[in-house]
């Protein structure tokens, strides 16, 4: 099965290029904020975003879930849970907000914030009003509580693995890695290992690699030939294609962060091409 390549992107150089846009409402339009904000890629049905701004955004929604993480500042995000009021929650540096499909929310920042977010297009309400449902009062409005996740925190809890192999159990690896938060279809999950990690692909979407800390090599089937070798520096991200056979060493470690969908399949042999080889459900 022919696969795409990867798609590779330098975070850190892409927020270089952008200027914080201060005044933000939701009547500013994208030509306003021209320079502040840009799309990195795309990310299964949707995009990878990024942005540096101000202020108060408009209401929106998504088909699916939103993986929104502040790297700089502190947001405020305001989502209709219930039936009641629609409640906030403050979302520092290097915390993570994932918002619930179908949920109407809007962040907004006194000071400034910069994020990089995995989204997908949806409606939206350019007024500024309290609440969603003043403009849209007829509308049906699924509800739900979102995830807050204080990755800083998380990542203090783990211990790095040294010596990871693609037989490396789940007991072996206890203490390197963590289940953060249910995501779309799957799940967020973050690891810190030095080794090789086994073959895996996913059958249901990309998955999503942040690198956080270290230097990874993504080994990656992208077509008929033999699989390519991709290097992957902290503040980097990575989406691996849906159904391509990859896996990533680390020498000397690597911290990363996963969004990924389910089912996968797993081939627990260190051989060079997965292909070669029968594989298993994970």
């Amino acid at each position: 099965m022919q696969s795409r390549a990867p798609s590779i992107i330098d975070l850190n150089a892409e927020l270089a290029k952008l200027t914080m846009f201060r005044g933000l409402t939701p009547q500013t339009t994208r030509e306003e904020r021209r320079g502040s904000a840009t799309q990195l890629g795309r990310y299964r049905d949707g995009i990878l975003f990024a942005g540096k701004n101000a202020g108060t955004s408009h209401w929106e929604d998504h088909a699916e879930d939103e993986l929104v993480h502040v790297l700089d500042g502190t947001k405020i995000l305001d989502i209709v849970c219930d039936d009641g009021p629609p409640k906030s929650f403050e979302v520092r540096a290097g915390m993570i907000a994932i918002v619930p499909k179908g949920a109407w929310h809007r962040f907004r920042s006194a000071e400034g914030g910069t994020t990089w977010s995995a989204t997908l297009p949806g409606d939206h309400i350019e007024l500024d009003v309290d609440d969603p449902r003043m403009a849209e009062p007829k509308r049906v409005m699924p509800s739900g509580t979102p995830s807050i996740i204080d990755l800083n925190a998380e990542l203090a809890k783990l211990t790095l693995f040294r010596g990871r192999t693609p037989q490396s159990t789940m007991t072996d690896r206890q203490g390197s890695a963590a289940r953060l938060a249910s995501y779309r279809d799957g799940g967020l999950s973050i690891t810190k290992f030095a080794g090789k990690g086994h073959w895996e692909r996913h059958l249901a979407g990309d998955e999503l690699i942040r690198i956080l800390d270290g230097t990874a090599t993504l080994e990656i089937v992208c077509d008929d030939g033999l699989p390519k070798s991709f290097v992957l520096r902290g503040g980097m991200v990575a989406v691996n294609p849906q159904g391509a056979w990859h896996r990533f060493y680390s020498s000397e470690g690597v911290t990363l962060m996963a969004a990924t969908p389910l089912p996968s399949e797993v081939i627990e042999l260190d051989v060079d091409d997965p292909r070669t080889v029968e594989r298993k459900p994970a």
